[in-house]
């Protein structure tokens, strides 16, 4: 069962930021991983959208642990069979700032 992927602003706000730091700081190979951990994880989330697990601030959202940093947060709409990636969350932010 493929579903419809959407990126939220958000999702391409917190994507660009994570990779620009990955660049920036740990260089060319880093950020590739970046973007190839995200692929997979996107192809998982259009063949099993409900194989993550639901977030702690709310129910709506699920999240999906690319690495040991960063967590893709994304709502999965089932009747739609559609699913919108809301954000990458660095999980060395202050955990208060989220709100998924």
């Amino acid at each position: 069962m493929a579903v419809e992927i959407t990126w939220a602003p958000e999702a391409e706000e917190t994507f660009d930021q994570n990779f620009n730091y990955l660049l920036n700081e740990w260089g060319d190979k880093q950020a590739e991983k970046f973007v190839q951990q995200t692929d997979q994880v996107i192809m998982r989330l259009q063949l099993f959208p409900e194989s993550y697990p639901p977030g702690s601030q709310s129910r709506k959202y699920r999240k999906a642990r690319l690495n040991k940093y960063v967590v893709l947060f994304y709502a999965y709409y089932k009747t739609k069979k559609k699913i919108t990636l809301v954000s990458f969350w660095n999980v060395k932010q202050d955990p208060h700032k989220l709100k998924y």
